[in-house]
């Protein structure tokens, strides 16, 4: 396991070095979404959540797919904190079900998400 201490400062110095720190620290999170640790895909998921970086929704749709039952949990936690709604996805749904939902998220995200995300999820209960 990596000193935690370390990892921040390489990243630090990365970030200092003109014109290429920020890529290269952003492409190393984003790639930890694909990750085939569980724990860093899901810390990925949940740091994207906190962040609420809009650049992550696609990430996110992909670990809806996750074998991991707490991955997909995460990021539909996480996309509705971003997007604010979750196309009726639930992590516990058989794959049928989960699968049409991912599909719905795919859509929207082909078409473009129009409309800011919203303070109230569009498809909470009433």
């Amino acid at each position: 396991m990596r000193e935690p201490r370390v990892i921040l400062w390489v990243g630090a110095a990365l970030a200092c070095l003109p014109g290429c720190g920020l890529v290269r620290v952003e492409a190393n999170v984003f790639r930890q979404f694909q990750d085939e640790n569980p724990s860093v895909r899901q810390a990925a998921v949940i740091e994207a959540g906190k962040t609420r970086d809009p650049r992550t929704v696609p990430y996110l749709v992909d670990r809806l797919g996750d074998s991991e039952e707490t991955l997909r949990f995460f990021s539909i936690h996480s996309l509705e904190k971003i997007a604010g709604r979750t196309m009726g996805y639930r992590y516990y749904d058989p794959p049928r079900e989960r699968e049409q939902a991912v599909q719905r998220w795919r859509q929207w995200l082909k078409q473009g998400p129009k409309e800011p995300p919203a303070t109230q999820p569009k498809d909470a209960p009433q």
